[in-house]
């Protein structure tokens, strides 16, 4: 225990070395609040330097409202030269954001109160000093959107953990999506907890606030393991990845532990809470992912299908808002109102995303769950071809289409000359089209259907083939040695075993 709190006492020391030295604290002295006519003297009449120096001194003793009034005002006559004024602002904005929400759960509280004094037939000085029924009705609506709030945090925690355990064995880019919705749902437990009365929940440091280290990483590694991109050393890759939330998970343990100098805002507590807090760093961390994912799905979007196109485009325009969110707090942070009605904003966001997760894993799990079939990429020997990428998406309908209502692979005289001319195109684009969406080349494209067909054949017939010959041209092709060879490359096995196995496989299942 002697050991660590040398340690701790060490760590301490290194973060109040910078400001030891500041000549700006050093020059003040706090007498000048024993003349009350000074704080009552117009700011405006005050030079920059005099209201840092009576912000200083009214913040030591505690008149937090008193301090931030002058220290902003300093701020606005150009004094934010020294460090030591950025700690004092920050610490005094804090102390009268945390004055403010205590005023606000103590004027519920008394609302509540006067309101059940009421309904129990309370005397009439109680009635007539009881909240306005307006008042009253906005309390109960906003009660029960925190509520809310509740409710999809805990459907989200839920959700988190049916997707590991279910789904982390498929595919590992199911992890980091569970870590995402996690965290996503952390955050709003807690907002929701301290915004509802009756759990009284005042941490010392809110653990949301380095919720956003972990966000990002989670839904950059998600989608890139779902597009199956792969690189050498990937474990150490994904350390490095969640190396900057572990630094901050160090920082709010050190600052929740530490307890000297709460009131100095060059204290050590107020130094780290100061670093964790900080928005700008959560804006910058969070902006270089999604700078990340934005070239990730720019450079895949043509080869993702239709429904994990949507999916990655709401997820990474979700972070998107979100980051929008940080950086709005952090230019607004003087204005007491704003930090309230932005982590609202905040609170509806994450409600959504968690109930468009719900949505979709009871309706279409594998959007979310299953890695993505990525389309061949076009062979360079087609870079320079005149069709577009419409184009071949039309054509290879067609081409679909044409395979499946007139079956012309039965024909085995079919060519890709003769397939072309059915199509309306020529032998080079079609061939491209086969070569570049399907990933072969004519015949094959032919064969694979030809086999299945056989297979349709042997099935209609309960397995009950005597002549494989009359096979062979019931299919499409148009000799034995080609037929064979066709289907064993597909089945594994010849026609004759494909079928003796099939035989025995119903007399065993009865």
């Amino acid at each position: 225990m002697r050991l660590k709190n040398y340690l701790l006492y060490l760590f301490v020391s290194i973060l109040q070395m910078g400001w030891s030295n500041d000549t700006d604290l050093q020059n003040i002295d706090c007498g000048i609040l024993e003349n009350h006519e000074l704080l009552s003297t117009d700011i405006e009449a005050l030079s920059s330097e005099e209201c840092f120096k009576i912000g200083v001194c009214a913040y030591k003793n505690q008149n937090y409202s008193e301090a931030y009034a002058f220290l902003l005002s300093a701020h606005l006559k150009g004094y934010d030269k020294s460090a030591s004024f950025q700690k004092f602002f920050a610490a005094s904005k804090l102390a009268v954001d945390s004055i403010n929400e205590l005023a606000r759960k103590n004027t519920y509280l008394k609302n509540q109160i006067q309101a059940t004094h009421h309904l129990l037939g309370s005397s009439a000085t109680l009635i007539e000093n009881q909240a306005q029924p307006g008042d009253y009705q906005s309390s109960t609506q906003q009660d029960l959107l925190n509520y809310l709030f509740l409710v999809f945090a805990i459907s989200g925690i839920f959700l988190a953990a049916k997707l590991l355990k279910n789904h982390k064995n498929v595919n590992t880019h199911n992890i980091f999506l569970a870590i995402f919705l996690f965290g996503v749902s952390i955050m709003l437990l807690e907002l929701s907890v301290y915004w509802i009365q009756d759990f009284n929940y005042t941490p010392k440091e809110f653990f949301y606030h380095i919720h956003f280290f972990l966000w990002a990483p989670s839904l950059y590694l998600y989608i890139r393991k779902k597009l199956n991109i792969t690189s050498n050393g990937s474990t150490l890759k994904i350390t490095k990845h969640y190396g900057v939330f572990v630094f901050f998970c160090l920082l709010l343990l050190i600052h929740i532990n530490i307890t000297d100098g709460l009131n100095s805002p060059l204290s050590p507590s107020n130094n780290v809470a100061f670093i964790i807090q900080n928005a700008y760093l959560k804006f910058i961390h969070s902006t270089l992912y999604l700078i990340m994912l934005f070239r990730l799905y720019k450079e895949h979007r043509n080869s993702l299908n239709f429904s994990n196109k949507k999916w990655f485009v709401l997820a990474i325009s979700f972070l998107a808002a979100i980051i929008l969110i940080v950086l709005s707090r952090a230019l607004f942070a003087e204005i007491p109102s704003f930090n309230y009605i932005s982590k609202y904003i905040g609170a509806i966001l994450l409600s959504l995303f968690i109930g468009v997760c719900a949505i979709m894993l009871f309706i279409q799990p594998e959007i979310l769950t299953k890695t993505e079939a990525l389309k061949p990429k076009p062979k360079v020997k087609y870079k320079n071809s005149g069709l577009t990428e419409d184009m071949i998406e039309t054509l290879r309908e067609q081409l679909l289409k044409l395979i499946e209502n007139e079956k012309v692979y039965l024909d085995n005289t079919i060519t890709l000359e003769k397939l072309a001319k059915s199509l309306n195109t020529d032998r080079y684009s079609l061939s491209q089209v086969i070569n570049q969406e399907f990933g072969k080349n004519f015949y094959e494209f032919i064969n694979d259907f030809r086999v299945q067909e056989a297979i349709n054949i042997i099935e209609k017939n309960d397995y009950q083939i005597d002549l494989i010959t009359d096979l062979i041209y019931e299919s499409g092709f148009n000799n034995k040695v080609s037929f064979y060879k066709a289907f064993k490359k597909r089945k594994g096995m010849t026609p004759s075993q494909y079928i003796k196995e099939q035989k025995s496989e119903i007399i065993v299942n009865g």
